[in-house]
């Protein structure tokens, strides 16, 4: 598996795996539109210095990583607004090998640390986080639009344990 620093050729593809990642994870009839899905990818990295990561096995994208400046904070704080790997190599390491890239992105790109929001019920992507040394911070509260509780996440590259 190889990651590479994805660009704004890479945006429809993210888009797309997203677009698969949560039709399955949350139980989907459809998955979304290119058109529907885009638009959230696009703003993710609408402002510098944004970060997009692709996950590769064989010339093609299986996952991804996409985030900036955090809004409220943006003083040298990431917000990953995603980290989607499409259903088809879930559970074969890409959201792993993909975390295990960030902190030098976010070290290259200036950041001190990253945080995230992710549903308490994605039991995988909980435990993923946490054994890779992501903190929880503050109580899980509801998501504004649809009511799921999340948690949020952060973590320093400072901290990071590469062998762990």
């Amino acid at each position: 598996m190889e990651i590479i620093q994805g660009g704004p050729e890479h945006v429809d593809t993210a888009a797309l795996i997203w677009a698969h990642a949560v039709t399955e994870r949350d139980g989907y009839d459809e998955v979304p539109s290119l058109e529907a899905a885009r638009p959230g990818v696009e703003s993710a990295l609408a402002n510098e210095p944004s970060l997009l990561l692709l996950a590769q096995e064989g010339g093609e994208a299986v996952g991804f990583i996409a985030g900036g400046p955090h809004e409220t904070n943006a003083d040298q704080v990431a917000y990953i607004n995603y980290v989607g790997v499409h259903p088809d190599a879930w559970g074969k390491g890409v959201g792993e090998a993909l975390l295990r890239a960030l902190p030098d992105a976010l070290i290259k790109n200036g950041y001190e640390k990253a945080e995230l929001l992710v549903y308490v019920d994605n039991v995988r992507g909980v435990r993923l986080y946490e054994r890779l040394g992501w903190i929880k911070v503050g109580a899980p509260a509801p998501h504004p639009r649809n009511g799921r509780v999340e948690q949020r996440y952060s973590f320093s590259p400072a901290s990071w344990d590469a062998g762990a």
